[in-house]
């Protein structure tokens, strides 16, 4: 016994809209809706209409982070004026003439980050939580080694240049530097 081409293609077609209407529920957590039950039940008489409506597209429901002005650019802090996003172990490298060698981040914590000091000037000048500072001069030649912790309520100060912890997370940072 020959089946009809027309009626291999409805049923060909019933089956492919049953299995869309059964997959349109799968995945989500949710029963397939009254309109793809009807729809798999009506494809014997309109296959077209259930093989052409899409299913929609999966929406992130991720919040977007706010983003640094200069991203990940470290070298954009050499002028202490700088909004970066930076992990523990990045070295930003500051210009001589505040006398500030570079800021290392060394951890960050629950709305803190503590960064690690080094310069050259034999007097820095430091402000905010858990400051310590060591100078020591040798032959002419100073040196200078400190830390200190930021918070986004409490800023700091690194001689001429303000810090600010703009946001904090399990994995990264956000930082302001200016210059005063």
């Amino acid at each position: 016994m020959t089946i009809p081409a027309h009626v291999s293609l409805v049923r060909f077609a019933a089956a492919a809209a049953a299995a869309v209407a059964l997959l349109a529920g799968c995945g989500s957590g949710e029963e397939p809706t009254q309109r793809s039950a009807a729809a798999s039940s009506n494809s014997a008489s309109t296959p077209e209409v259930a093989l052409a409506s899409p299913l929609p597209p999966e929406a992130s429901t991720s919040p977007a982070s706010p983003k640094a002005a200069n991203g990940t650019d470290l070298a954009a802090c050499k002028d202490a004026d700088c909004e970066v996003e930076v992990r523990p172990g990045d070295r930003l490298k500051i210009d001589a003439k505040f006398g500030l060698d570079s800021i290392t981040v060394k951890s960050l914590g629950r709305d803190e980050i503590r960064l690690a000091l080094q310069g050259s000037s034999g007097g820095l000048h430091v402000d905010g939580r858990n400051v310590s500072v060591n100078s020591s001069c040798t032959n002419g030649r100073c040196h200078d080694e400190g830390e200190v912790s930021l918070t986004t309520e409490r800023p700091g100060r690194i001689n001429t240049i303000q810090l600010r912890l703009a946001e904090v997370a399990s994995d990264h940072a956000i930082l302001v530097l200016l210059p005063k």
